[in-house]
């Protein structure tokens, strides 16, 4: 007869996580979680666990989804912050950042001690495993231009003109 232990499915440690993908105006954007906590957000495919959506990530797409309809303008979300301490100084300080505001990476070192170079603040934030939800598209460069972002450029410009950051262009592209 089977003992106990041998009935018990032991948990699997680099098992995938759960995954759901949420439309919006800048294509799909995955949402990742360990059932617990948000782990990753990404513009490129995830592939995740094929169980049962989590109630989490059920909400995450929910506020993620009322947030591209102008209907939300903070996340309530239990996030993993994986990083260093630096980096996760600087996310704490983007976290700061009001809905429709900017604030420079020199800035965002200046807030976190002084001595931190806008080039490290930017590697920091290219290093957010949490773009939209921990918002450092909302971090620019000193001279008011927009540099990198994860998703690329034209992702970050919409995500600020939507939130009122920068206004909308007057001869928008024309569709493609």
């Amino acid at each position: 007869m089977p003992t106990a232990a041998r009935r018990t499915r032991a948990p699997e440690l680099f098992a995938p996580l759960h995954v759901v993908a949420v439309d919006g105006p800048l294509g799909k954007v995955f949402l990742e979680s360990d059932g617990a906590l948000i782990t990753r957000v990404s513009f490129d495919a995830i592939t995740g666990n094929r169980s049962k959506t989590p109630p989490l990530l059920t909400e995450a797409a929910r506020q993620v989804d009322h947030y591209f309809a102008g209907k939300r303008r903070t996340f309530e979300l239990p996030l993993q912050r994986l990083g260093t301490r630096f980096q996760r100084l600087v996310w704490a300080a983007i976290d700061d950042i009001p809905y429709g505001r900017t604030l420079t990476y020199q800035a965002i070192g200046e807030r976190i001690g002084g001595r931190a170079l806008g080039r490290t603040v930017g590697h920091a934030c290219g290093s957010n495993p949490l773009p939209i939800l921990v918002p450092c598209h909302r971090v620019i460069a000193s001279d008011g231009l927009l540099t990198g972002y994860v998703g690329g450029l034209w992702r970050k410009k919409w995500l600020l003109e939507h939130e009122g950051a920068l206004p909308k262009e007057l001869f928008p592209d024309p569709p493609r």
